[in-house]
């Protein structure tokens, strides 16, 4: 929340992207935070980029009540940080992304300090998302956990297998590990 309160004076009384720097989205063709723009034009509200988690999981991300709106957008209308088990509203949860009112940075004034002692950017937007309801957008993507070293290596993987300039080399690669990872040789 902090760090998103000092970008105030850059961004003044417009909306704007916030981009969780340990998210990585790949989208095929309609980029994400596009995708979030449009739902704020046509709503006027707080947006984020939502997808369901496994239930396991639910309490590492926030856990969201909404309301589907139509296709894959949903009014959201509260919020919880890191759930307890079984305080989860849903096992939707903000990754990635949101585009956010100005208003949000008087919300965030008057944010006490959450957890680690720190202002807490979900704790503003549950705020906002109570008193005017904010929209969730189901994005079109698939989100690449970058602070898991598991996240990494399947971005990586994944990534390098469709890139046009790597592609057929990196097959060929992954072919030839794989041989001596899992072919006759046990050794």
């Amino acid at each position: 929340g902090h760090a998103v309160y000092c970008a105030k004076s850059f961004i003044g009384d417009e909306p704007f992207a916030v981009l969780y720097g340990d998210d990585v989205i790949m989208d095929e063709g309609y980029p994400v935070t596009k995708q979030l723009i449009d739902a704020y034009a046509q709503f006027g509200l707080g947006v984020a980029g939502i997808k369901e988690v496994p239930r396991n999981a639910i309490s590492r991300y926030s856990s969201l009540r909404t309301e589907p709106l139509k296709d894959n957008l949903y009014r959201i209308t509260d919020m919880i940080e890191k759930p307890a088990p079984g305080r989860e509203f849903s096992l939707y949860s903000i990754l990635g992304r949101v585009v956010l009112p100005p208003r949000i940075f008087g919300i965030l004034e008057n944010t006490p300090r959450g957890a680690n002692n720190e202002i807490q950017l979900t704790d503003a937007m549950r705020i906002l998302c109570v008193e005017e309801g904010m929209t969730g957008v189901d994005y079109i993507g698939k989100r690449y956990d970058m602070g898991s070293k598991l996240g990494v290596l399947e971005a990586i993987v994944e990534t390098g297998l469709k890139h046009p300039e790597v592609a057929e080399g990196f097959r060929e690669y992954l072919r030839t590990l794989s041989a001596g990872l899992f072919g006759g040789d046990k050794g």
